[in-house]
């Protein structure tokens, strides 16, 4: 049997729930729903989190330790003012990953983060999605003002990052452990 916090809530709690997910942000594309996560998509998430490549994201972690990911990023919405997104596929209305703007205990800045399931990777869903996150980023932070977190051994991601606009920042890269590379959003703008 799953923990219970893991279960989503019944009756007034469920209503309460529902009442603040449905004043964060929700950022539509052409083809995909960034909405406020759910208790439903906790189960993808910790796939992600727990599969095989999950080196990419952090991992692998334990199902605990992905469900406190999840929490740090859903808390940021009321910490900070940015957090986590699910993606929907609009058409067929399926969950195919996550977008993030968040502050994890190390990050010196705010940083825009993607993880898709591995079933909708190579669609344009994650430059869709992080384009849309990211352009919510600007009106937060304006031009520079957020970073993806990269690991060298995670090409795709830095292809991604690129392909949105991103910057590397070598400078920013000094004094990060070996291998993170820090890709700037948004300064194409400001120049």
């Amino acid at each position: 049997m799953s923990p219970r916090c893991t279960h989503p809530p019944l009756g007034p709690a469920a209503k309460a729930a529902t009442r603040h997910r449905a004043v964060l942000p929700r950022l539509r594309t052409e083809r995909l729903v960034l909405r406020a996560p759910e208790l439903t998509d906790l189960p993808l998430w910790t796939e992600i989190c727990t599969g095989d490549e999950a080196a990419l994201v952090g991992g692998p972690m334990s199902a605990q330790d992905a469900w406190e990911a999840f929490c740090v990023y859903v808390a940021g919405w009321s910490l900070h003012g940015h957090g986590l997104w699910a993606i929907d596929h609009r058409a067929s209305d399926s969950l195919v990953g996550f977008v993030m703007l968040g502050l994890e205990w190390e990050d010196l800045e705010p940083e825009l983060g993607w993880m898709l399931a591995p079933g909708a990777r190579g669609q344009g869903y994650g430059a869709e999605a992080a384009m849309a996150a990211r352009d919510h980023a600007l009106s937060l932070f304006g031009p520079g003002g957020c970073v993806s977190y990269v690991a060298v051994d995670n090409p795709r991601s830095a292809r991604l990052a690129a392909a949105i606009g991103g910057q590397r920042d070598t400078e920013a890269e000094v004094g990060l452990p070996a291998g993170t590379q820090v890709w700037r959003h948004g300064t194409e703008a400001a120049a």
